[in-house]
């Protein structure tokens, strides 16, 4: 178990997603996908000021699910399928676009009375060419529910899929695993039982295999590979199964470009469904 144990590391870069800076993992060009996982975008901590909070207008996705998982603050979350749901840290979010569908996401009016933070992690998650054109649908899991393997210094939720021999309720599409492991001066084999995997570091001082990650950076694991994570503070892994080459334009990924021409179509034209009561402010897409 050494160098050989990652495959590459990744430096984050700065996007603005609303109001947002965020420090993105994926895609990235020598890395376009771990798993099914084909974007990551770590957010905050950034401060509000009373009477402020975070604001994403209405914006479509196509082809993906999200899954959006916070570490500190609360966010207010709709889509056009109907569904509406806060999410605290330790909640899970999980929305799957299929053939189409539009969200916000806000700080609800009761976190904007007072200063308050945000922080987390959302991903994508590309779907099985099967299931890109089925019907969109939301699910979520409150913290209370999300499975923890637990040690001395050791704690890891799994948020999505399974891993550590637990199960998360929001099951996905495919084979996939994404858990917060948490360390406190311990350290933790990580499972291989997904075949790609990747660790990104949050905050803490972390290392895998013996090198060091500052936070915001990820490692990419070498496919089969024992490893050990090392040290005091938070990690997210992601991993699973490949489910083919995809396509990745603003909010859409398609294993065919076509479909990704004609939902910019739609979104221009606002043929997309809409977000009851809350989409009269809506994002533009750019040039294709």
């Amino acid at each position: 178990m050494g160098a050989t144990a990652v495959e590459m590391v990744i430096d984050p870069r700065t996007r603005p997603v609303g109001d947002l800076a965020v420090q993105r993992v994926l895609p990235h060009r020598l890395r376009r996908m771990v798993g099914p996982f084909i974007f990551a975008d770590i957010f905050g901590p950034d401060d509000y000021a009373p009477g402020s909070g975070a604001d994403v207008d209405a914006h479509p996705h196509l082809g993906l699910s999200t899954l959006s998982y916070l570490f500190a603050g609360e966010l207010f979350h709709r889509d056009s399928t109907g569904s509406t749901s806060p999410i605290r840290p330790g909640d899970v979010n999980w929305m799957t676009a299929g053939s189409g569908v539009c969200h916000t996401e806000r700080s609800p009016a009761e976190a904007r009375r007072d200063h308050h933070v945000i922080a987390g992690l959302q991903t994508w998650v590309a779907l099985p060419v099967e299931y890109e054109q089925r019907d969109p649908f939301f699910e979520h899991a409150d913290a209370v529910d999300i499975p923890h393997h637990r040690a001395p210094g050791v704690d890891v939720a799994v948020v999505a899929g399974s891993g550590w021999s637990l199960r998360s309720p929001i099951v996905g599409s495919s084979p996939l695993l994404e858990a917060e492991i948490r360390l406190d001066d311990t350290d933790i084999r990580i499972p291989a039982e997904h075949r790609e995997r990747a660790l990104i570091a949050i905050s803490g001082d972390l290392r895998v295999a013996g090198q060091r990650l500052r936070p915001g950076q990820s490692a990419v694991l070498t496919r089969g590979e024992e490893v050990e994570l090392h040290g005091s503070g938070r990690a997210m892994m992601l991993a699973g199964d490949p489910v083919g080459d995809r396509y990745i334009w603003w909010n859409f990924v398609a294993s065919d470009r076509g479909l990704i021409d004609d939902a910019k179509r739609d979104w221009d034209a606002q043929r997309f469904p809409t977000v009851p009561d809350d989409h009269d402010t809506w994002v533009p897409a750019p040039p294709l």
